[in-house]
């Protein structure tokens, strides 16, 4: 994938391994292995070397996003039906909600410790049953 995306760009700019490894400071011993697979660039060099090519790092590894429409419309299924059930809450009830789905995302993402849970609520009963589709 990525090895080969790099041998086609390099190959049409008509750059040799030899000028690319000068480019990007390394041997080009690096430029074969990272073309054959033996070994991948690190984050700064993948930058590197899509702005040497003036393509985005997606497009360098040849990545294509696929896409799921039934779990799509699935999400924004959801989405509306938590939407309206956060309407419904009070204004320091929603702060709990949020201070709990920040705690998760943080985590999920690793973007920082997550944060505690407040007491209250860890200790407060849901109001919404499940399979209870708010209105």
């Amino acid at each position: 994938m990525f090895g080969n995306r790099l041998r086609t760009l390099r190959t049409s700019r008509r750059l040799s391994r030899q000028t690319l490894a000068e480019t990007m400071g390394v041997s080009i011993t690096t430029i074969y292995k990272w073309e054959n697979g033996f070994a991948q660039p690190n984050i700064q060099a993948m930058g590197k070397l899509a702005d040497l090519f003036g393509v985005t790092m997606d497009e360098l590894c040849d990545y294509h996003p696929t896409t799921y429409p039934e779990q799509d419309a699935r999400l924004e299924e959801n989405l509306a039906v938590m939407t309206r059930a956060f309407r419904q809450l009070r204004p320091e009830e929603r702060e709990k909600y949020m201070a709990v789905g920040r705690a998760l995302f943080a985590h999920a993402f690793e973007e920082q410790e997550p944060a505690p849970v407040p007491k209250e609520v860890r200790d407060e009963p849901c109001r919404v049953e499940p399979g209870e589709v708010p209105q």
